[in-house]
């Protein structure tokens, strides 16, 4: 036994190099695997306590116009709902200093911030809103520079107002400014009813007893019941899976879903590269049993059976997966809080301590301890069962040429070294193959993740851009009348082209159908025919004419939601307004509004009761360029307000113009870019560890071929040339299948 222990000491030690790879590449594979299996365990269990602890509502309205306590009581006492509560919430604008320009925020109000009870806002530092002090959402500080103890400027349609911060409140469902979200401001109900002139509620928050989906969606209906009786429209304003919706499950946070969704490529991105890897292993493997194969006709000579010799290297294996696991445990447990902090810090969470999840452990234990064992069962029993003949036969040199061989004889252009080197490359066939099929997953998935952020920004700037031809978009806070408000922006500095749009939030649903609370919404836009603003990217059917009248181009992704398509007709629902009905006539594509439908404006406006009246401005600017953009439309913004036009601090698209716009939808899949970066750094560098290793193996085996030419004359110059070139080779080849 002394003996074979002293032979597996050797086979590791004496060849550091091959066990280091060997090592490393197991290494990766399970430290992959670790890390996403490590941050989804840490990261999904923090997101549900934090949502839970804020006590989410089942059902979620808005309401327009707004209620006061006398209606939220009336809903308190329907059958199955164990609370109510309203809050406050509505779009301003402020700056930090006099000179600043004016940027969106959102200012929320709740009635008693010690007594919250749906969606309870946490008090992170200073004190709570009270008085004329108002609070600021986590984040603000860092991405806005605003402090606590300080002041901004807060304007609520043209009436100015100074503020003084004196806390910070965390709040779920405010977009974080690291995600491209706004400042948040928070308020009492009395200091609201000061600033905007409002004190009744304008969202409403309920929940049931438990949570079953058809139950509380029976209470969603009959609590908008009551409020169309009392004239007031509601609608969902829950978030759910990156929608709005009445009703939510209060268990789940609204965005697990689409994590999920990113952990689930992550993890099969992970064992793709601890397979990759495993086929290095039994690369290694395989050559070691071949040079081996004489020691193994001795050691059977002498005595060892075919188990002994069997569980020798078994046992080699071993060491090696543990050696990789010393260093993927730590490794793995190290980024896994490192991304998990990273997520919640993107949700304006708190990280949370360093915590190593034990799931991911046994992982990767059983992939550093049990892969390598199974990738190696194939040459270790080939290996052991040889017999002691075949093992100490020797045949000489084999005089046989390959057909490769042959073929490069043709070329006499080509030296004989360049010919050598060739050959050598696919010398062993199989050790090829699986190389390729390393370097070529490993280059394929590298490529494919690294192009993600190319293909975002295509379709977000490329795409869009040959979509919309105007620069600015701002929406009206009412209705304005198109022809003066055309008149007057034509004749501002820098305008080239405007057109006045329509726009309107009904529900849809096939004609004909009878009516649901679960109707989806849509974002309805009259377009102006014919238009010169918006180019449509059309998937069937036609575009909107002049001489439409209750035409509409749906976006393809809404039409198969509602189950619709050509020549079918729709109908929108618009409340208070009534009922329209529409027969599609196109599907187009939009990577951003993905529920659009473009109807006639002028047919809309008459439908809603807006005749000749639009709420959203479309501008070309005589320059194209980001700057002279945002420039003109901040001052375009104090140009209406100087003329009593009310312009809403939100623009239609969430930014003013056409390049924030851009910049705004690339800058949300940065968060996602960086996690699948990550990966393919891992998957990138296991490629790598791979050419090196079989490398190291060709040159291992070829060192009596290397003693003969050096023999013959050649230098170290020219013998290391060889490999490299081999390598070469198998990296280009790789490259252009991948």
């Amino acid at each position: 036994m002394g003996v074979l222990r002293y032979k597996i000491w050797s086979d590791l030690w004496g060849n550091k190099g091959r066990t280091f790879q060997v090592v490393l590449i197991i290494a990766m594979g399970a430290f992959a695997i670790g890390m996403i299996i490590g941050t989804r365990n840490l990261i999904i269990p923090a997101m549900q306590d934090i949502w839970r602890a804020s006590s989410p509502a089942m059902i979620v309205l808005w309401a327009d116009p707004p209620v006061d306590e006398d209606t939220l009581m009336v809903l308190e006492r329907i059958e199955g709902v164990e609370g109510v509560e309203g809050y406050l919430t509505r779009d301003v604008e402020w700056k930090l200093h006099p000179e600043d320009q004016w940027r969106p925020a959102s200012l929320t109000a709740r009635d008693d911030y010690q007594e919250q009870h749906y969606f309870k806002l946490e008090l992170l530092s200073g004190d709570w809103p009270q008085g004329k002090v108002l609070a600021m959402g986590q984040g603000s500080d860092v991405a806005f520079g605003i402090e606590e103890g300080g002041r901004v400027t807060i304007r609520v349609e043209d009436r100015e107002h100074v503020v003084e911060i004196g806390g910070t409140v965390y709040d779920q469902y405010a977009n974080p400014p690291s995600f491209g979200g706004n400042a948040s401001f928070y308020t009492t109900r009395d200091r609201y009813e000061d600033l905007t002139e409002e004190r009744r509620f304008n969202r409403i928050m309920a929940s049931a007893a438990e949570w079953d989906e058809a139950v509380v969606t029976g209470i969603a209906d009959e609590m908008q019941d009551k409020l169309e009786k009392q004239g007031v429209e509601s609608g969902g304003a829950a978030i759910s899976q990156g929608a709005l919706t009445r009703v939510s499950d209060p268990n789940k946070h609204f965005f697990q879903d689409f994590m999920d969704g990113i952990f689930f490529i992550m993890g099969v991105m992970s064992i793709v590269a601890l397979i990759l890897g495993l086929l290095l292993v039994y690369n290694t493997i395989n050559a070691i049993v071949t040079q081996q194969i004489n020691q193994i006709g001795i050691m059977k000579a002498i005595g060892a059976s075919t188990g002994t010799i069997f569980f020798t290297y078994m046992i080699g294996i071993f060491v090696y997966g543990f050696l990789a696991l010393l260093i993927a445990v730590p490794l793995g447990a190290i980024a896994g809080h490192l991304l998990n902090s990273f997520l919640l810090a993107s949700f304006n969470a708190t990280p949370q301590p360093f915590t190593v999840s034990p799931p991911a452990v046994l992982a990767q234990v059983a992939i550093a301890l049990l892969a390598p064992l199974l990738a190696s069962l194939k040459p270790i029993v080939a290996g052991a069962r040889i017999t002691v003949r075949e093992a100490i036969s020797t045949y000489g040199l084999s005089a046989k040429s390959s057909l490769l061989e042959r073929l490069l004889a043709r070329f006499r252009f080509l030296s004989r070294l360049v010919s050598l080197m060739v050959s050598n490359t696919f010398r062993n066939k199989e050790r090829v193959f699986l190389t390729q099929i390393t370097l070529v997953m490993s280059g394929l998935i590298f490529m494919m993740v690294m192009s993600v952020g190319e293909s975002v920004r295509y379709t977000f700037e490329d795409v869009l851009f040959s979509m919309l031809n105007f620069n600015i978009s701002l929406r009206f806070e009412d209705p304005e009348r198109v022809s003066k408000v055309e008149e007057m922006t034509l004749n501002y500095p820098g305008v080239k082209t405007v057109e006045m749009w329509t726009t309107d939030v009904p529900t849809i649903r096939p004609a004909g159908q009878e009516e649901s609370e679960d109707d989806p919404s849509v974002s309805v836009f009259g377009v102006p025919l014919p238009t010169d603003l918006y180019v449509p990217q059309m998937r069937a059917g036609r575009w909107l004419q002049p001489g439409d009248t209750h035409a509409v181009v749906l976006n393809e992704i809404l039409a198969d939601d509602v189950g619709v398509g050509l020549g079918d007709v729709v109908t929108f629902d618009h409340g208070l307004k009534g009922e329209s009905d529409w027969q599609v006539v196109g599907l187009l594509f939009d990577p951003v509004i993905q529920d659009s439908a473009h109807v006639p404006r002028d047919v809309l406006q008459k439908e809603i009761n807006s005749t000749n009246r639009a709420n959203t401005i479309w501008i070309q600017t005589v320059r194209d360029d980001a700057e002279t953009d945002a420039a003109i439309a901040r001052d375009l913004r104090e140009y209406y307000d100087q003329k009593k036009i009310e312009v809403n601090p939100q623009a239609p698209f969430g930014q003013d113009t056409s390049a924030q716009i851009v910049d705004f939808m690339v800058g949300q899949f940065g968060m996602f870019v960086t996690l699948f970066g990550v990966m393919a750094v891992v998957i990138g560098a296991v490629g790598g560890v791979a050419l090196s290793g079989v490398l190291t193996l060709n040159v291992l085996e070829r060192r009596r071929e290397i003693g003969v030419m050096r023999a013959i004359g050649s230098s170290s110059g020219v013998i290391a040339g060889l490999f490299i070139g081999e390598g070469l080779i198998l990296g280009w080849l790789s490259w252009l299948i991948a």
